[in-house]
């Protein structure tokens, strides 16, 4: 069962949800459910307007830092404890998604700008 680490928190309270008939484990799974659906229908704009640009390389970096970010959590997950040290490579690998997404919109604008001098 889920435990709520701040009870008074919550925008709607739990004991009218239970009132409904719905456990907290069903109300949470609605709600990711939700959040999945409105991700996905604001995401899908952008990935049609990038394959509409073949930005291939933008859409490649979105994956893999997307499959990166999963794998770290997969991993957090099988060993069971979040420690400090899991904050800071948690950090740090986000730093670096940015160092290296940077790299690539400085490589494509140098391309662009010497593609169109030429």
């Amino acid at each position: 069962m889920l435990v709520p680490v701040y009870t008074n928190v919550f925008i709607i309270k739990m004991a009218h949800i239970r009132s409904l008939g719905l456990t907290e484990e069903i109300f949470f799974s609605i709600l990711i459910i939700l959040g999945i659906v409105g991700s996905y229908f604001l995401v899908r704009p952008i990935i049609s307007f990038l394959i509409a640009l073949h930005s291939t390389r933008l859409l490649s970096y979105f994956i893999s830092s997307l499959v990166f970010i999963v794998i770290f959590f997969a991993v957090v997950l099988l060993i069971g404890e979040i420690q400090l040290l899991t904050f800071q490579l948690f950090k740090f690998a986000l730093q670096s998604l940015a160092v290296f997404g940077g790299t690539l919109l400085i490589i494509h604008v140098f391309k662009q700008f010497t593609n169109k001098r030429a």
